[in-house]
């Protein structure tokens, strides 16, 4: 007898999954939301479905947060509804869309790479409506999507994402501006982005990027003076843009035409850059594999991790610039404890091989590997000061 064929797992309407990966605990429960608010409205009028929802959210938390995750769920995975669904999550919900806003973070911090395409193209969309409406708490949804946008990624999907959070930021400019940090953020992120957009066809969408740095940069400098010292590397990048170039002239010669509080450069590199902004600019799914590997891979078996690493994040062209993102992280966020330190645990500097350390601790061990390096470095040193610049 032939074994009887094998169910095929059917695909959830959320995330992507194979049939090897187990049900999905947070997409189990949204489906679940949604299947309660469709059956309670199935064939009433749009009145009588407000009034049966908001009859039942009054039972308890519960039920409201049933109602609201499941119109949540509706606007994400059915787009011809969601207008409608929106509306009626914002005349029921009781607190402040708060149990939206964590789902969102949730999902961005943990989801957001299995994400289908629908419910990514709609989850950018209800972001779009909850900064419409002023949500409060709408900017910390936003700084954790512009944490989703990869440096050295220019896929389709990640220029998109760029593109559309962009949107967001200059349609909803005054909203934008009533928040010191998300300016600073938004300023940091795609300063970093313009220098991943420098081809012809991307060219459109870096103009859009050094537009709004420029108008951010020259409204609300005192707000873009929290970023520190990193804010002067930034603008080193893209020094050869047209627009940034007058922001360097002002830097040097006119801070007060900046702010009237500004005295220069000096004021900007005695400021130290936030742990914040660093880690800002690895995704979330980066950051998980690189504390990964600080806290838990043993010296002399990381190899496949990095491998790992490098075919996922650093195997273009175009992603080497992200190597400077890394190096400050592992640099300036990562700290191990000094327990981890005295283990026998992956050390930061055998992650991102800086080659001083390396020659340093490679010295009395393995003096060949010192000699190579330094031969190496001088010769780089050399060929990098007859090249002349590129312009960006």
């Amino acid at each position: 007898m032939e074994p009887a064929p094998v169910k095929a797992k059917p695909q959830g309407r959320l995330l992507v999954s194979t049939q090897l990966d187990a049900k999905d605990e947070l997409e189990e429960r949204l489906d679940r939301c949604s299947g309660i608010v469709q059956a309670m409205t199935n064939g009433l009028s749009e009145r009588e479905a407000n009034d049966a929802l908001t009859a039942n959210v009054c039972k308890g938390q519960q039920q409201h947060e049933e109602v609201c995750l499941g119109l949540f769920t509706l606007v994400l995975t059915e787009p011809t509804q969601a207008q409608r669904c929106y509306r009626d999550l914002t005349l029921v919900n009781r607190d402040g869309m708060n149990v939206i806003l964590v789902k969102i973070n949730q999902i961005l911090m943990e989801k957001f790479l299995k994400l289908q395409d629908v419910p990514r193209t709609q989850l950018v969309w209800l972001v779009r409506e909850l900064v419409k409406s002023s949500i409060m708490g709408a900017d910390g949804v936003v700084m954790t999507l512009l944490k989703q946008i990869a440096g050295g990624d220019i896929s389709t999907k990640n220029l998109w994402l760029a593109e559309n959070v962009l949107d967001i930021l200059l349609e909803q400019k005054e909203w934008v501006l009533k928040s010191g940090m998300l300016i600073a953020m938004s300023v940091y992120t795609y300063l970093r982005l313009i220098v991943d957009h420098g081809t012809n066809n991307l060219l459109p969408l870096r103009q859009k990027e050094v537009d709004f740095c420029t108008s951010m940069i020259r409204e609300k400098f005192m707000e873009c003076l929290i970023i520190g010292r990193d804010l002067v590397r930034l603008l080193q990048n893209v020094a050869r843009i047209p627009e940034m170039e007058l922001i360097w002239k002002d830097l040097l010669h006119n801070p007060q035409v900046l702010s009237p509080q500004f005295t220069g450069v000096l004021q900007l590199l005695t400021a130290r850059t936030s742990r914040k902004f660093l880690a800002c600019r690895l995704t979330p799914d980066m950051e998980t594999k690189l504390l990964f590997m600080t806290s838990r891979v043993r010296f002399g078996q990381q190899k496949r991790y990095q491998d790992w690493f490098q075919r996922q994040y650093l195997s273009t062209a175009e992603s080497q610039s992200l190597r400077c993102d890394l190096i400050r992280y592992i640099c300036g966020v990562v700290h191990p404890s000094n327990e981890v330190l005295s283990s026998d645990i992956l050390p930061r500097w055998a992650i991102i091989e800086p080659a001083i350390l390396v020659m340093h601790h490679s010295m009395k061990p393995h003096p060949a590997i010192t000699a190579t390096l330094l031969d190496f470095m001088c010769r780089v040193t050399r060929s990098n000061t007859r090249r002349p610049r590129k312009s960006i």
